[in-house]
């Protein structure tokens, strides 16, 4: 009768050198003959193999095949590989690139804008971190959205932020988060520049060295990203509701403006409404329809406050904000 422990060494020995790990000259003192590969190539249990030489023979130790969440990262795919080796976008913009995008001149004031700023801020930040309502990491995000495009809200987004940054009090994180062609980091050259959409596509990716400066101190300025053209899907994905949430977490010691799409242009707004703590909707006077507002208010339920804001109003009376910014400038 065969010893068992032969007939193991032959079939040890048959499968090394089928995976090219034990050389022919080795088998046969092991007492074993090639035989052809199978269909496909060495088997995959094989696919690790370490070989040592001892006083005795050959001796092979074998490693468990690598499963797929066992891949080495020189098997990860060029996207992820990209992700990971993203070039710097710049790290700072200037007063000019602010202006482009939209930012008024904050040196006047006591002007009707920067009075009618004053007020909407003043509540933002009650909500935000006054107790007992203040939640960091949900109280502190805000988004700005509208119903149509062209209403408003990317230039409300950037001047609420520069408002409350220039009060000195809290910083001001302003994350470009609508990824149509104008958004507001296109004037400010900041469209190649990594951001939020690729945070979301690489969760491994570090979101600090993303954030550009201003020269405003306490304004800074997350864009967009580059993955502008997977954006539907990243903003559907449970990754980025888990990236804003993170992003609220991390730097709950400021204000995160969220500029995002309007609400009947795109679902983005309405995935975002369940994980920010308050949205800014911003409506234009003599344009926006009454069943817009009420369609795109449906959407932004999940969001416990909201607060309307009524943009490009007519007004030629004096007695407004601003009436007596020459005296205040004087």
């Amino acid at each position: 009768m065969a010893d068992p422990k032969s007939h193991l060494v032959e079939r040890v020995a048959e499968r090394l050198l089928q995976s090219g790990a034990l050389e022919e000259s080795a088998a046969h003192l092991l007492g074993t003959e090639p035989s052809p590969l199978p269909r496909g190539g060495s088997d995959p249990a094989l696919s690790r193999v370490r070989q040592s030489a001892g006083a005795g023979g050959g001796i092979a130790i074998l490693d468990p095949p690598i499963t797929p969440h066992q891949q080495p990262t020189t098997d990860a795919s060029p996207a992820a590989v990209r992700a990971l080796d993203l070039p710097p976008g710049p790290n700072s913009v200037d007063a000019v690139a602010l202006e482009r995008a939209g930012m008024v001149d904050w040196s006047r004031t006591r002007s009707r804008v920067s009075e009618e700023f004053r007020l909407v801020q003043r509540q933002i930040l009650r909500n935000a971190f006054a107790p007992p309502n203040a939640e960091a990491g949900f109280t502190n995000l805000v988004m700005v959205t509208s119903a149509r495009p062209g209403e408003g809200k990317s230039f409300t987004a950037i001047n609420l932020a520069g408002s409350i940054a220039r009060q000195g009090n809290n910083h001001v994180l302003l994350v470009d988060s609508d990824s149509k062609r104008d958004s507001i980091c296109y004037p400010m050259g900041l469209a190649d520049a990594p951001g939020l959409l690729d945070l979301a596509a690489n969760p491994r990716l570090d979101p600090a060295p993303m954030i550009v400066h201003t020269p405003i101190e306490q304004l800074a300025i997350l864009p967009i990203g580059r993955e502008r053209e997977r954006s539907p899907v990243l903003f559907s994905s449970s990754e980025m509701t888990r990236l804003i949430k993170n992003l609220g977490r991390r730097y709950a010691d400021r204000l995160l403006v969220l500029d995002a799409p309007p609400c009947l242009s795109t679902s983005d707004p309405a995935v975002l409404a369940s994980v920010v703590g308050q949205i800014l909707f911003v409506v234009e006077a003599e344009r926006t329809q009454r069943d817009e507002i009420e369609a795109s208010l449906d959407l932004l339920q999940a969001c416990p406050t909201i607060a309307l804001v009524l943009n490009k109003q007519h007004i030629s009376s004096r007695y407004t904000f601003g009436a007596y910014s020459s005296y205040y400038s004087s």
